[in-house]
This record gives C-alpha cells, structure tokens and sequence, in this order.
C-alpha cells in the first residue's frame, strides 16, 4: 500500500468518526499506528522489540532509544516535549481504555506523522573510508586511509590534533542532530566516533576501518536484563552457601542443630528468589 492511499484510508476514518462520534475507534487506531511505528524505529536502530507483553509503555520505550543514543553518540532522537506529550496521551489512553478527547487524538497523530518524517539509515552498510572520506568535507582525515602510505607516521606525530578535530566535528554534528535527525550526518556521527576509538584504543597507531556501521554502536543490556543477571547471581551465591553448609554437616554430625537450620533458611531464600525470578522473567521467554 503507497503513503497516499495510507494517508487517504486516515483521513476518512477520521471523517467517519467524526460523524459518528466514535473517536474510542479512531483512539486505537492511533496509538497502533504510532506504536507500529515506533517499533520499526527500534528494529532499525538495532535495539530489542518493545516488551508489549510486560507493559512496557510507548515513552518509556521512547526514552530506551534516546538512551543506546546517548550512550553512544551524546545524541538523542526524541524531544523531551515529545516524550511528555506522549506520556500524557498513552497514561490518559490506558486509564480511560480508550475513551479520550478528539484533541488528544490530534496529538497522538501528529506524534505519528512526525515518527515517519525520520529516516533511519542501514545500519548493516558497510564502512568504507575511502568513499566517506572523498564525499564528505573531513578531508583533514584522508592521509589515515588505508591507501595513504604515510598514515602509520602522521598519525603518530598528529594524534593529538586529530583528536581535537574529531572532537569538535562531534560537537557540531551533535548539535545538528539535535534540531533535525539526518540519516547522512548519523553516518557520520558513528564514523567520527570509531575513527576516536580506533585512535585511543589502537597502539600501533594504525587506523583500522571494517565492519558494519552497526557493529560500531554499543548495544547495553537494559535495566531488566541487569536485574534478571543479578538475580541468577543471587541464586548461584545463596544456593553454594546451603551446600557447603550440608558438606560440613557430614564432616561435623555434631553441629547438626545448628548447621542444619541455616541450611534450610538459604534454600529457602533461594526457592523465593527463584519463584520471583520465573514470574519476571519465564514469561518474556528470556
């Protein structure tokens, strides 16, 4: 289906419901239209599908973009304004399940329209300096091309001034990406950001440049995954501490009462905590 016919198919279900009075309808039809959306937004970028089977709400998943963002290139994709705006709506959608004002409404399908003005790039394409370095205005870093016979010995004597440069090329980029998400100036972003890495990281001074745009982003584990890991570690500690315990039991008969109460107490702890960890955690499938 073309975005004309899309946008047609809109525009008169919202002349319907207008006439009708059922703007519940026209309610779920936005916010699945943008939820679509915003989960598309996130495929591309690499991170986790939004997690619609423990609540996970559209802002929240929002700020988890603006996060992997953050974290990588100090950029973020969504407005805070936006956020809000969304948050109220979503909050608002959910406690009267369904049933808000048109004008609400409205908002949700500019959110909407705004998500598809975004244009992602491939993250899966692949990084050729050559190429990026000939089509974009960072000429100054053209001798660390893999062609360039003296990039061992010039990065070597300007490392430091390529360092400064590749710093303020991010802060202008930076800034650029903040008014208005550009896909050309993202690509760039993550170029700068392993042309910094490989300088910091690679003591031969030798500029390394492979791989995929992806493969250049830092995909953290999320808060829950952190917390699910922490769980498993509790368990494996707890659960250790109750069988030494009945080890020393059968080298020490003597201390039974006492031994054998703090046995039980750790494997109990451990059955709570492993009963929490499954109705957290079994049903996401993870």
């Amino acid at each position: 289906m073309s975005i004309e016919v899309h946008d047609a198919k809109i525009k008169n279900l919202i002349q319907v419901c207008k006439e009708t009075g059922n703007t519940k309808k026209l309610a779920v039809v936005s916010f699945i239209l943008t939820s679509n959306k915003l989960d598309e937004i996130g495929i591309r970028f690499g991170l986790r599908h939004r997690n619609k089977n423990t609540g996970e709400k559209l802002f929240e998943y929002m700020e988890q973009i603006n996060a992997f963002l953050e974290y990588n290139l100090k950029i973020s994709i969504f407005k805070q304004e936006q956020i809000e705006l969304l948050r109220n709506c979503e909050l608002l959608f959910l406690k009267s399940k369904g049933d808000v004002p048109y004008e609400y409404i409205k908002k949700i399908f500019q959110i909407y329209y705004d998500f598809r003005k975004l244009k992602i790039p491939n993250l899966n394409k692949t990084m050729k300096s050559d190429v990026f370095l000939e089509s974009s205005e960072l000429g100054f870093f053209s001798f660390l091309s893999p062609k360039s016979r003296r990039r061992n010995k010039d990065t070597n004597k300007l490392k430091p001034l390529i360092a400064q440069k590749i710093k303020e090329k991010q802060f202008s980029l930076q800034k650029e990406l903040e008014l208005e998400f550009n896909s050309q100036m993202f690509e760039k972003a993550i170029y700068l950001q392993s042309l910094k890495k490989s300088l910091e990281n690679n003591k031969r001074n030798k500029i390394i440049f492979q791989g995929t745009l992806k493969q250049n982003l830092s995909y953290q584990r999320s808060i829950e995954d952190i917390f699910k890991y922490l769980l498993l570690g509790l368990i494996a500690l707890i659960v250790s501490l109750g069988i030494i315990i009945l080890i020393e039991l059968m080298y020490y008969p003597a201390y039974n009462g006492v031994l054998s109460g703090w046995s039980l107490f750790f494997f109990g702890v451990a059955s709570i905590i492993i009963i929490a960890y499954l109705r957290c955690f079994k049903k996401e499938g993870r």
